[in-house]
């Protein structure tokens, strides 16, 4: 073995400094690296469940009160089918409720429509004053319907009218009881109506005095 001199051992030593830092770069440089294309894939991805999510939320919101609005008016609950859609567009006040909400006033209104041409004015009335107290003509929307509080004001009379008439005919008979009744029905919708309220209070006491003979 040749003899190394001292000046060999100071070149291999200034060789190990001045190389190993960089081998040891280059050695940590070679592990696993996440593609950027995948982060942003991922984020994109992460955006998109948001969005997803958001709108399934969205269809339950709106799909649910126009299930059991629907069920409602089966029953003849209008008023419970009106404040379901009233609550849950109060709530979240969703664009897209907007269509259902409307649509749903516009068959409510239909059936009073409906009740009031087969002169069933007691129901037609109710069922008007129903829309008119649930505050749809008031809404954002409003401008979309076919009636207003005019029209709805307007029907709530011409039905307190025609049972005041209808009572009248009783009363000429001398029917003051179903007279009183079919009076009785006109104040549920039309509770500030003087007409009907003396027409009550003097077939009351006409009654009364009757009954007192007897």
């Amino acid at each position: 073995m040749r003899n190394v001199t001292p000046l060999t051992l100071m070149l291999l030593f200034t060789c190990f400094v001045v190389f190993a830092p960089s081998c040891s770069s280059s050695r940590r440089a070679t592990g696993p690296v996440i593609p950027e294309q995948k982060v942003i894939d991922d984020k994109a991805g992460q955006e998109q469940k948001v969005i997803d999510d958001k709108a399934v939320q969205e269809h339950k919101v709106i799909d649910d009160p126009t299930k059991q609005a629907q069920a409602s008016i089966a029953l003849g609950e209008y008023k419970k089918a009106l404040d379901l859609y009233s609550n849950a567009y109060d709530r979240y006040h969703y664009p897209e409720m907007r269509s259902s909400y409307a649509r749903t006033a516009e068959q409510v209104r239909n059936l009073a429509d409906i009740a009031y041409q087969k002169k069933n004015f007691a129901e037609a009335g109710n069922i008007y004053n129903t829309l008119f107290e649930s505050g749809i003509t008031t809404r954002d929307f409003a401008q979309s319907l076919s009636f207003n509080d005019d029209y709805l004001n307007g029907q709530i009379i011409l039905c307190s009218k025609a049972l005041l008439e209808n009572g009248l005919m009783k009363y000429r008979e001398e029917k003051l009881d179903e007279a009183i009744v079919i009076w009785k029905k006109a104040l549920v919708f039309d509770p500030e109506n003087t007409g009907v309220k003396n027409a009550i209070e003097t077939a009351t006491q006409q009654l009364h005095k009757l009954k007192t003979l007897k």
